[in-house]
């Protein structure tokens, strides 16, 4: 059954996927430099992937496919598990694009060393996994509302503290924010070339998206389908 749920999520929203193809086709153009991140792109496109297949069930539940679904005789940890599966798909299937996008692509200087290094791979896993843990509970109780609401949240931040910087001066808070973001992404990246470090974060990971998933059975279950 998790596998027709599945194919059903392909099947019913095909124009999703394609809409992805501008994404890689400057994918295609940026990998042309020697000195293009590559390991930030696969792992952009895998992030992109996860997210783009998390919108599925906010995209259903605007035409009331979800209550359609909860009629049937499946089990709601299955319908949820196979959301889950589906944005896991989606974002290794968008790293792999990515990543043959910069190793087969004539003009691409890149050596496969450096295309398919282990902590790129991490940190596409870590980037899947964070993104579908935060979203899928939103798209799942909320629909599109939540999604819209939760990047509506983050614009508004990004405006507040660009206001904050243009209109009094005040560097520092955006400084604070994005520096420190980056902070962190650089030192999770040097980091995950220690293998206990790695093992760690996978299992925070994993346990991230345990939790994110008994939450999601849990909001969905109390849904007024």
């Amino acid at each position: 059954m998790l596998r027709k749920l599945f194919v059903k999520d392909l099947q019913l929203n095909p124009h999703l996927f394609w809409g992805v193809l501008p994404f890689f086709a400057w994918i295609g153009y940026a990998v042309r430099e020697d000195g293009a991140p590559v390991g930030m792109l696969t792992t952009v496109s895998a992030l992109m992937g996860a997210a783009t297949a998390s919108t599925v069930a906010a995209r259903e539940d605007r035409f009331h496919a979800t209550a359609l679904l909860a009629s049937l005789p499946v089990a709601r940890t299955t319908l949820v598990l196979s959301r889950y599966a589906l944005a896991a798909a989606a974002g290794g299937a968008a790293f792999v694009t990515a990543a043959l996008l910069a190793a087969l692509l004539p003009w691409s200087p890149h050596p496969m060393s450096a295309i398919f290094d282990a902590r790129s791979v991490l940190m596409a896993v870590v980037f899947v996994g964070a993104s579908t843990a935060l979203l899928l509970p939103l798209a799942l109780r909320f629909g599109l509302v939540g999604v819209v609401g939760f990047f509506a949240v983050l614009q508004v931040g990004g405006v507040g503290l660009f206001f904050l910087s243009s209109a009094f001066g005040l560097r520092e808070p955006m400084r604070a924010v994005f520096g420190g973001v980056e902070f962190l992404l650089k030192n999770l990246y040097a980091s995950l070339s220690a293998p206990g470090f790695a093992v760690l974060v996978l299992a925070a990971v994993a346990g991230a998206g345990w939790l994110s998933y008994r939450a999601s059975v849990w909001l969905v279950a109390r849904r007024d389908l």
